[in-house]
């Protein structure tokens, strides 16, 4: 039968998640006739360590092995500071961190995530030299094209 689709795999991989505690962010197939990859972006609200993907990618290993028959590779990590937020949850946990919102009409705006609910954000926008007092906007899920987290040196 060859490879799984994204939602087979997320499928086999739920008894993995401990009833929710950790959440699958995204899965990346790259199917080629060698080798093909699968990779599990893998979170939980409190944040997850190396030790935790390492027994993640154990255990969804064990699980999807009996129902991919070709050869595969098998990653399971992180999301990277860089990867877009996706998930409501994942909004949840950035709450006071600074963000970049690109919406669908491609206008930008970077501020502090002030609010995450299902149905979207609130951001209030950074302040600027001739705008120092913002207003907070709130963004529907569905106008926002992506959003990542800004790493702030400071």
């Amino acid at each position: 039968m060859g490879m799984l689709t994204k939602e087979e795999i997320l499928a086999a991989i739920q008894p993995v998640l401990r009833e929710d505690h950790f959440f699958v962010v995204d899965i990346q197939l790259s199917v080629n006739k060698i080798r093909s990859k699968v990779v599990i972006l893998v979170d939980s609200d409190a944040g997850i360590g190396i030790d935790e993907c390492g027994e993640l990618s154990r255990e969804m290993g064990a699980i999807l092995d009996e129902k991919i028959e070709d050869a595969y590779v098998l990653e399971v990590s992180s999301p990277g500071v860089d990867t877009p937020l996706k998930l409501p949850r994942q909004f949840t946990k950035n709450v006071g961190r600074l963000v970049k919102v690109v919406l669908a009409d491609g206008q930008v705006i970077k501020g502090k995530l002030e609010l995450a609910t299902e149905a979207g954000i609130s951001v209030r926008p950074e302040a600027t030299k001739k705008k120092q007092e913002t207003e907070v906007q709130t963004i529907n899920y569905l106008d926002i094209k992506q959003t990542t987290v800004q790493v702030s040196f400071k």
